[in-house]
């Protein structure tokens, strides 16, 4: 039996260590058979080089299997929601950020579902300290796109498709690739911020669709409170809704910048690489499988650790992480 070991995404810093004093990171993606990126430590950090493109990427999926095997989409967004991309106009939102501290009466802010899923709240510092106000119907959003898992037949179609398909065996009734990212980026999103979100309930009246629900939720909200509610959003289409009814909203706009060579710190290496396992299912770091799926999960924060090769780098991953271990129970006291 392969050595394997059940770690939470904090662990990871320990298997990076490890392996970066031995050389070149290198992490794959084994169901297509391709190499994804490349990092190396840093001054700062560590500098990451993107290998893979969009051409090569997308050649892999089948078209009527691209809502469940990941796109270059989903590889892009993995780099907005561990916080190395942002907005390209985040500067300016910046600019607002300063008008609405000099308000009196105060501003809370409520982020649209896109928003969790790009994980921007956490990721983006000067919003630390601010309410957080969300829409009831956002929240059951998320919560409704978690309830999907896989059936065998879906996993049947999958493994006629991909390389090393005995790793699907992990998958067998867990969660799609939608419900993935539902659970283990917006819902971690939620669940980062909850000490300071307040849920604003859903209206009663009638409302044509979701979007007028959010809309309307906050709207009435923002009415009954003395604070300035500023709506954030990366959709364009709800804006519409939001200037009928009289909301404060502020549009991000979608990054456009290439992926390439990018300086970033520990944290954001070691989020891109679980939000990779997360929203692939399974990535692979120098030969050790990083499942972000698996049978048995139990926390949203749990990755499973599955060493293919020779022993040794277990070993040494496994001392290191006792060690670790120990070192916060005495921490905790």
């Amino acid at each position: 039996m392969k050595p394997a070991e059940v770690i939470t995404k904090p662990e990871l810093q320990v298997l990076l260590n490890v392996l970066a004093e031995k050389g070149e990171l290198l992490v794959s993606y084994p169901l297509y058979g391709i190499p994804l990126l490349k990092a190396r430590p840093s001054e700062n950090g560590y500098t990451v080089e993107v290998i893979a493109d969009r051409k090569t990427f997308n050649s892999r999926v089948p078209p009527r299997l691209s809502s469940e095997l990941p796109t270059w989409s989903d590889f892009y967004e993995c780099f907005i929601s561990s916080g190395i991309l942002k907005y390209d106009n985040v500067g300016e939102f910046l600019q607002n950020l300063e008008l609405y501290q000099r308000l009196k009466k105060g501003v809370v802010f409520a982020p649209d579902t896109n928003l969790f899923y790009h994980r921007f709240i956490s990721s983006f510092k000067p919003l630390d300290g601010y309410q957080i106000v969300v829409a009831e119907a956002v929240k059951k959003e998320i919560e409704d796109a978690m309830n999907y898992k896989y059936r065998h037949r879906q996993l049947e179609e999958i493994a006629r498709e991909v390389l090393n398909a005995h790793l699907l065996k992990e998958f067998s009734n867990r969660r799609t690739k939608r419900s993935r990212k539902a659970a283990y980026i917006a819902l971690k999103e939620f669940e980062r911020l909850k000490p300071r979100i307040i849920i604003a309930e859903s209206v009663s009246e009638v409302a044509h669709n979701n979007d007028e629900i959010i809309v309307k939720s906050l709207k009435r909200y923002d009415n009954m409170t003395p604070t300035l509610l500023v709506f954030l959003t990366a959709d364009i289409a709800i804006t519409d809704v939001a200037e009928m009814e009289g909301l404060e909203y502020f549009l991000f706009k979608y990054p456009r910048e290439e992926l390439g060579r990018h300086e970033v710190s520990a944290y954001q290496l070691r989020t891109l690489l679980f939000n990779l396992s997360a929203v692939f299912g399974v990535v692979e770091l120098n030969g050790i499988l990083i499942f972000g799926e698996f049978g048995g999960k139990a926390n949203l924060d749990e990755l499973k650790v599955v060493f293919e090769g020779e022993n040794g780098i277990y070993h040494e991953f496994f001392f290191h992480l006792k060690l670790s271990r120990k070192l916060m129970e005495i921490m905790k006291g």
